[in-house]
């Protein structure tokens, strides 16, 4: 039997990857079927644990790539751009990738808040890029003066983030007026009028 090449591995594994998040936004966790992936991905039934070990693992892996569309997205900014401009850039390029796959970020979001604490953990990934980068960030913010010191810039991240998934919350209830291509400067705006340092 031929050995399949490292560059049709990564074509197989994106293919599922793309199957799975549509699969996932229409049937949910629970009622997707790893099987109709494979199918979907153009490749037999039980491709895909060649790649993922469960449903719950490709998944979070679904989750991860979201990161890499991220970067590919963000646009670039010299290292001296402010805090603003950088948390913009941030989520301009996490808005662009969310509209493109709008319907499983409403399930992702629907499957983690819904889970119990446990189940919520094994959903997403064991470490996630967006929140490294946002921490990193956060930091450099604070280092500048740009945010309040009286903070730490793991508490920058959980109140930028809840702002996030509060505005998407009212975004997706129904008869809302928001728009997604509005999000990124609300909510760097709002986020900045209470993390803001200030004047001693």
């Amino acid at each position: 039997m031929p050995r399949v090449s490292e560059a049709t591995k990564s074509q197989h594994r994106e293919r599922l990857l793309a199957a799975a998040a549509a699969e996932f936004a229409e049937r949910g966790l629970g009622g997707a079927r790893v099987d109709d992936i494979s199918l979907a991905a153009g490749l037999a039934k039980g491709t895909i644990y060649n790649y993922f070990d469960s449903k719950e693992h490709i998944f979070r892996e679904v989750i991860a790539a979201w990161w890499d569309r991220i970067e590919a997205t963000r646009e670039p900014l010299p290292d001296d751009a402010s805090t603003a401009e950088q948390l913009g850039a941030v989520l301009r390029a996490d808005i662009a990738v969310m509209a493109d796959m709008e319907e499983f970020a409403r399930t992702a979001f629907r499957e983690v808040l819904f889970s119990s604490q446990d189940q919520a953990s094994s959903l997403l990934p064991s470490w996630d890029p967006l929140d490294a980068e946002l921490l990193r960030l956060m930091d450099q913010g604070r280092e500048r003066g740009e945010l309040r010191r009286d903070l730490g810039a793991e508490d920058h991240v959980r109140m930028f983030a809840a702002l996030v998934n509060g505005f998407l919350i009212e975004l997706w209830l129904p008869n809302s007026t928001l728009d997604l291509a509005e999000l990124p400067a609300m909510v760097v705006d709002f986020f900045l009028s209470g993390a803001a340092e200030r004047p001693s």
